[in-house]
């Protein structure tokens, strides 16, 4: 009999599962269902496609043919209503049922919505997860002049480039007293908005928002000990939130995500979970590159493999024109013991700065220069003491090479 495989999610981590699934056992079936109308693309690309510098089709990683040359049924816009672990069965919101003898749940996230007073999203109030948002925002964006970003991170940086490249006026406002709190330390962040500043993003930054109202089909954006903002329309960009309502509806461990061990196991038998939904000693990491390992670990165990899953080091980077980002590990370690070594050229726009406890990097930035940022990455997750070299390690001409990263 050819092990039936359910893997709930077209996302990296369910596409990666499925391909390391096929890879191991060339007789499986394996079905994937998604919600969503489109093949497997990718989201770090999303901001991309809402500034029009790429189409829908440009943000797909595989085809239809990767899925039939894999053998691998692909079910798009099939919603899964329930899960049966008693049974070992799905059963869709059309109520049709499908057996399965191991099951992934990649079923990802969803955006956070702060707890600011109207702020339930619909006219004029967006946020950013899938093609669908980027065809709504994009429709809306049409008639508007004006946004607002409600969050500094990564993902609103880069919505709000993609917007000011459609012709908006955008200001984002950040919770935080500086943008990419989690990516970048203060010195680094001002010299980011200032750059970023330079192409037009205007910011209004330590800014608690309490309420979005209307007026005159404008958006008023209030603010705790401010004047309130007006726009045509708001992006909320603050976070995700793990989507574990099917997992927990079927009796899995849930905290902030479903809880797996070091084998991307659930509590229930022959159901894993992987990707941004998944919790691994009490972490949910909501990045691709975790998610893409995880797709990995999870696929090759559910066909019989036995290799563990020993977390990933957070590696994040900015993609807006002309500006170049990396940011890897720990940026904000409250060790005093954690050494920090810097490399400034405000002319050129460039700051490095690199974090050490005991001789071994914990975490790095590279803003300005990325040279090197790759390998420092891999040294970091291998844990490696760069003591004789550390104080060189930042400079352009040093050759990475001499450290063995494994």
């Amino acid at each position: 009999m050819n092990t039936k495989h359910i893997i709930i999610g077209n996302g990296v981590a369910g596409v990666q599962a499925a391909k390391n699934i096929r890879k191991f056992d060339s007789l499986a079936d394996i079905k994937i269902f998604t919600d969503e109308h489109y093949l497997f693309y990718s989201k770090p690309r999303l901001p991309e496609l809402l500034a029009k510098e790429i189409t829908i089709e440009e943000t797909f990683v595989f085809n239809q043919s990767w899925y039939q040359e894999n053998n691998i049924q692909i079910y798009c816009n099939h919603e899964i209503n329930y899960v049966e672990p008693g049974k070992q069965t799905v059963t869709l919101t059309n109520k049709t049922c499908f057996p399965y003898d191991k099951l992934l749940f990649a079923t990802g996230s969803t955006s956070k919505l702060p707890p600011i007073s109207g702020i339930n999203t619909g006219k004029g109030v967006f946020t950013l997860r899938t093609i669908e948002d980027v065809k709504r925002i994009t429709k809306y964006a049409e008639s508007s002049k004006s946004a607002i970003i409600i969050g500094g991170g990564l993902l609103g940086i880069e919505a709000g480039n993609g917007l000011k490249k459609s012709g908006l006026s955008v200001t984002v406002v950040e919770y935080f007293d500086r943008l990419l709190p989690k990516q970048l330390d203060s010195e680094g962040s001002g010299i980011l908005q200032r750059q970023m500043e330079d192409i037009g993003l205007s910011f209004v930054l330590g800014a608690r928002s309490s309420a979005i109202k209307e007026k005159e089909n404008k958006k008023v954006l209030e603010l705790m000990d401010r004047d309130a903002l007006e726009c045509d329309f708001i992006l909320v960009s603050a976070g995700i939130v793990p989507s574990c309502t099917l997992a927990k509806n079927a009796g899995i461990s849930i905290n902030k995500g479903i809880i797996v061990n070091d084998y991307m196991e659930t509590n229930i038998t022959n159901i894993y979970a992987a990707g941004d939904v998944a919790e691994h000693r009490n972490t949910t990491y909501g990045i691709w590159p975790a998610a893409h390992t995880q797709g990995v670990i999870a696929g090759t165990n559910m066909a019989g493999g036995h290799i563990p899953y020993m977390g990933t080091v957070p590696s994040t980077r900015l993609k807006v024109a002309g500006i170049h980002l990396i940011s890897v590990g720990n940026i904000s370690p409250e060790d005093d013991t954690v050494e920090q070594i810097k490399v400034k050229y405000l002319d050129k726009k460039v700051y490095k700065k690199l974090f050490i406890k005991e001789g071994i990097p914990v975490g790095a930035i590279f803003l300005g220069e990325t040279k090197n940022a790759y390998e420092l990455g891999q040294i970091i997750e291998n844990k490696i003491d760069i003591s004789l070299h550390k104080k060189e390690i930042l400079n352009n001409d040093f050759n990475i090479k001499k450290i063995k990263t494994h």
